[in-house]
């Protein structure tokens, strides 16, 4: 494919940071590189940021704004309990009704924005490219493929009316309208990207998929010939010794109970955890035992994160999921790092199980990993026994092997 015109239709995008975020402003630099044009079509608004690509903003900036507040002020440590608690409840507020009511998800109002504003979007476009999470961004890319007769790829990220726990809206309203037209969109796509087999399975088998329009896209990430320096050099024998986690947990998806108390519970005092962490995620953590050798931080920036990962903790931490149909797309950036990976495995069919044999610095453990393996496991990083191979990383991993595979 030379020289094509692309739409990428993204509800969220720079400057906001996700994992999707992150994975496509990765493919966009790939894809300018070989020289095809790319336009952005994002609700987010963008403000202050270098691009080699064009952006179309269709979005309400204020209510946006008001959104973003209350979820950051409901997260931040540093407000009063009263504010804290007026924020948490207005958080509360929005989610029941965005979860009671909102089709297909939390993003329903950019349909209506793109309806106005389609008119706008020209019809020269070769490949129409939709992103989720949320799922909302597919069904904006399926209104404008009924203008624009272009082909449609969509990468998937988690499940979504195959969503067993934490469903994006209220499945009982709207089951039906949820299988029509992701069945539908299915069928209309030209292409559709799922990040590992075990989910592109699933819903070939639910939604009779042809399997000539799939691709296994997984997790990227990029090579800093820098920080894989920084983590060869890193002093893996200071003490303590820091395992630092940075992310969030989610009710019935991802959840460090099963961690804490068979694993970091039995640690002594020469070892402490680094939580980077949001303010909701904290409930999680009632069952520490030995609460001095926790540290809790708020979520840092993505480069902030990335600095800390490198120079300041020992090993980075992944806890599975509880289903084997979300792969965990920050164990890949993690491992992209150089710097040694531990990942507690909740399930037996953990997809992460097929890689730890490609990766030197990737150990999984479960509940039933004995203290003496993880005493080796530490002595091992502490001599600096592992490393990362960059060359099938690349090979595997990175934005130009899955554009090879998908285009």
């Amino acid at each position: 494919m030379k020289n094509k015109k692309i739409l990428i239709v993204s509800h969220q995008f720079l400057p906001h940071i996700s994992p999707r975020t992150t994975r496509w402003s990765l493919l966009i630099d790939e894809l300018i590189d070989r020289g095809h044009e790319v336009t952005v079509l994002s609700g987010t608004k963008p403000d202050n940021i270098q691009k080699k690509y064009k952006h179309l903003y269709f979005g309400n900036k204020e209510i946006s704004s008001n959104i973003s507040r209350i979820r950051k002020n409901s997260q931040n440590s540093s407000n009063g309990f009263i504010k804290k608690f007026i924020y948490s409840v207005l958080k509360k507020i929005y989610r029941f009704i965005f979860k009671t009511f909102s089709w297909p998800d939390y993003a329903m109002l950019w349909v209506i924005t793109i309806l106005k504003n389609k008119k706008h979007i020209k019809n020269d476009y070769d490949v129409i490219i939709s992103v989720s999470l949320p799922f909302t961004s597919h069904l904006c890319a399926y209104i404008i493929h009924k203008k624009i007769q272009a082909d449609w790829f969509m990468d998937i990220g988690d499940p979504f009316t195959l969503k067993l726990d934490s469903p994006e809206n209220n499945k009982f309203i709207y089951s039906f309208l949820n299988n029509f037209y992701e069945r539908k969109f299915y069928q209309t796509a030209s292409k559709i990207i799922f990040t590992h087999e075990e989910v592109a399975k699933l819903h070939q088998s639910k939604f009779n998929i042809d399997s000539t329009k799939i691709t296994i896209g997984y997790p990227i990430a990029s090579i800093s010939k820098e920080t894989i320096t920084i983590a060869r050099n890193f002093n893996y024998a200071l003490t303590p010794f820091k395992i630092g986690y940075f992310g969030a947990f989610t009710k019935s998806v991802r959840d460090p109970k099963n961690y804490l108390s068979n694993i970091a519970n039995h640690f002594d005092e020469n070892f402490e955890h680094e939580w980077y962490i949001n303010e909701e995620s904290k409930k999680f953590f009632n069952s520490v035992k030995n609460v001095s050798s926790h540290k809790f931080h708020d979520i840092v920036p993505r480069e902030q994160a990335i600095k800390v990962m490198t120079t300041e903790i020992h090993v980075l931490l992944s806890i599975g999921n509880l289903n084997k149909y979300q792969l965990p797309s920050k164990v890949f950036e993690y491992l992209s790092l150089g710097k040694p990976v531990l990942h507690f495995a909740e399930i037996r069919e953990d997809p992460l199980y097929k890689f730890e044999s490609s990766f030197e610095n990737l150990n999984i453990i479960n509940a039933e990993t004995t203290s003496e393996e993880i005493k080796m496991y530490f002595q091992n990083i502490k001599k600096n026994n592992f490393n990362l191979n960059v060359n099938y990383f690349e090979d595997n991993f990175s934005a130009s092997k899955l554009l090879d595979d998908l285009i």
